[in-house]
């Protein structure tokens, strides 16, 4: 086994058939199902998808692309150097394994489907939500020293939201994942307050994660690269606008929220621009809703970002956001993840040693609050 030091911040599982065993009655005739296709000469090892109220996703093709690696009946997963096993947690010790592999000691689990507007019905998605929840609990339940997870969060319907963040809680999650918008509203949205105050109230921390969360940037993508690297990811930096500049921070002192998967080179162009913005906008009396400039937060300790290996700004990030808060993710068993991504942080001279081992493990811990 190679070093068991570092803590995942962010990897994932495939859903299987399973994940949707728990639906409540009402909604049992509109399960997921796998559909398959053969024959196909664009992308032929994506062939198959989830059905979910007539709609196929991953859409891979056409206005509104979506990307993922489930369901795993697909010979694209088929072809992965992680077990079908590993990657749907029907083999516990097969994930157990891949992390040993990677030197990863604990994983903080999401979700690969979920990050999709799967259905226009919110109680529906709601009910879909809850049944992945209580699979995961019972998937990492088996070797809870190992796998954490995140409950994924409805936030377009907010009673079944708040319910959602406390059964959460009691499920065993160590963290609550949602999209850069809820829908077409964007978070700093006073209708998604309900949600902010019940993370605080059971303390989980807010994980904002990239995904199709935003139905009208999804829209304006027409093919896998610009699916991944626009509407896929910008609705993270849309997140940090509201929680920021927004005003959220500043009505719920206790949040802290961590934005995953987009990579963290984004950070300084962000701060940058608004806080570039900031003066002018209050000089015009046009805002913002926010106290403070959108650096100051970061100051504050409450904000933190996953990132990749070999990001070039690496150092610049830890000098803005601060050194403990930034959080290594291995997005295992998703194509990006690289068996390589450690030994490269490992190696990188730009970074103190003292600072790799926060990025590696300590932080995590202080994020989800695993010790």
């Amino acid at each position: 086994m190679k070093t068991v030091d570092v803590v995942d911040a962010d990897s994932h599982v495939m859903e299987i058939p399973e994940t949707w065993e728990y639906l409540d009655e009402e909604f049992r005739d509109r399960r997921p199902v796998v559909a398959r296709a053969e024959g196909l000469t664009t992308m032929p090892h994506m062939d198959a998808w989830w059905l979910i109220d007539g709609q196929i996703h991953p859409r891979l093709w056409g206005r509104g692309t979506t990307v993922s690696g489930t369901p795993l009946t697909m010979t694209f997963a088929r072809g992965k150097t992680f077990t079908l096993g590993s990657q749907g947690l029907t083999d516990i010790e097969a994930r157990l394994r891949d992390m040993d592999a990677y030197g990863i000691q604990i994983q903080v689990l999401f979700s690969s489907i979920l990050f999709h507007r799967v259905t226009e019905d919110p109680r529906f998605e709601a009910a879909l939500m809850r049944s992945y929840n209580t699979w995961m609990a019972k998937r990492c339940g088996e070797r809870p020293d190992r796998l954490k997870w995140a409950a994924v969060i409805p936030m377009r319907d907010m009673d079944a939201c708040v319910a959602e963040v406390r059964r959460a809680r009691a499920l065993g999650a160590v963290g609550l994942m949602i999209g850069g918008t809820a829908g077409d509203r964007l978070l700093h949205h006073r209708d998604l307050d309900p949600f902010f105050a019940a993370a605080c109230d059971v303390d989980l921390p807010v994980c904002v994660h990239t995904g199709w969360s935003c139905p009208g940037l999804t829209q304006t993508c027409e093919d896998p690269y610009a699916a991944l690297l626009l509407s896929f990811t910008l609705p993270v930096l849309m997140a940090f606008f509201s929680l920021t500049a927004g005003g959220v921070l500043d009505r719920f002192p206790r949040l802290r929220v961590g934005f995953l998967e987009a990579g963290a080179e984004w950070i300084p162009y962000m701060v940058g621009r608004m806080d570039h913005y900031h003066p002018v906008i209050r000089d015009i009396g046009w805002g913002p809703h926010s106290k403070k400039r959108p650096s100051e937060y970061l100051t504050e300790g409450r904000l933190y970002v996953t990132c990749e290996a070999e990001e070039p700004l690496l150092p610049q990030v830890l000098e803005l956001v601060g050194e403990d808060h930034v959080l290594i993710e291995g997005d295992m068993p998703h194509a990006e993840a690289r068996d390589t991504g450690i030994q490269e942080l490992r190696e990188r001279a730009d970074v103190k040693e003292d600072v790799k081992r926060k990025i590696l493990r300590d932080n995590a811990i202080a994020f989800y609050k695993l010790s």
